[in-house]
């Protein structure tokens, strides 16, 4: 065996006192309850959500439930073949109508790739970061990812303040076998650095704000 040569042993030494020398510091850990929250009213909380799903790219679209359907035709009349996969069957059943003979059938995955916009409901949607929260509870899987065009209807009661509050209220969006939370159009950077949308999911978010 090789024995280490003297100047490497002094390094050695040196480094070792030095490391002695340090004040030994414990980072202070935060209490559990320490948490930034969003504390609004719930006409607040809605009009932050608007804001900020704009901000990220979405397009917000704010309607009284009495003008939902005529709404809905209007974001329609010049789309191509549209899935409807909304967990609240009155609005299924109204979007459908909406469709129209757009409408595709929404009982097989494959059927995604050949339609143009996916319409759904939502579980809930969080206000501080204008984002979507979208799961596989009584809906068919991905309609919200693989159309090029998302159309999300979004009740003023299901805003929440943040992902705390979705943690703790939504306890059934989060079991479910797939749950996304979508924040802005698709986008990737990750060839040569240039943005580009649409590429992993839809380019285009449309979300119909019903108050």
């Amino acid at each position: 065996m090789t024995s280490r040569s003297p100047a490497v042993d002094a390094l050695l030494a040196r480094v070792r006192e030095a490391v002695r020398a340090q004040p030994v510091t414990v980072a202070a850990v935060p209490a559990h309850t320490v948490v930034r929250r969003v504390a609004r009213d719930q006409a607040d909380l809605v009009s932050l959500f608007a804001a900020k799903a704009q901000s990220v790219g979405m397009r917000v679209t704010r309607v009284a439930e009495g003008d939902l359907d005529a709404v809905l035709a209007k974001l329609l009349e010049t789309r191509g073949k549209t899935v409807v996969a909304a967990r609240d069957t009155s609005l299924a059943a109204r979007a459908n109508a909406a469709a129209g003979a757009r409408l595709a059938p929404n009982d097989n995955d494959d059927i995604l790739f050949d339609c143009e916009v996916g319409v759904t409901d939502v579980d809930c949607a969080i206000a501080e970061s204008g984002s979507l929260v979208i799961s596989t509870n009584g809906r068919i899987r991905n309609a919200w990812i693989t159309p090029p065009i998302h159309i999300a209807i979004v009740r003023a009661s299901q805003v929440v303040a943040d992902l705390v509050d979705l943690f703790e209220s939504r306890a059934d969006a989060l079991d479910a076998a797939s749950t996304t939370v979508i924040t802005g159009p698709s986008k990737t950077a990750d060839i040569e650095g240039v943005l580009v949308t649409g590429v992993h999911g839809p380019a285009a978010v449309e979300i119909v704000l019903v108050d």
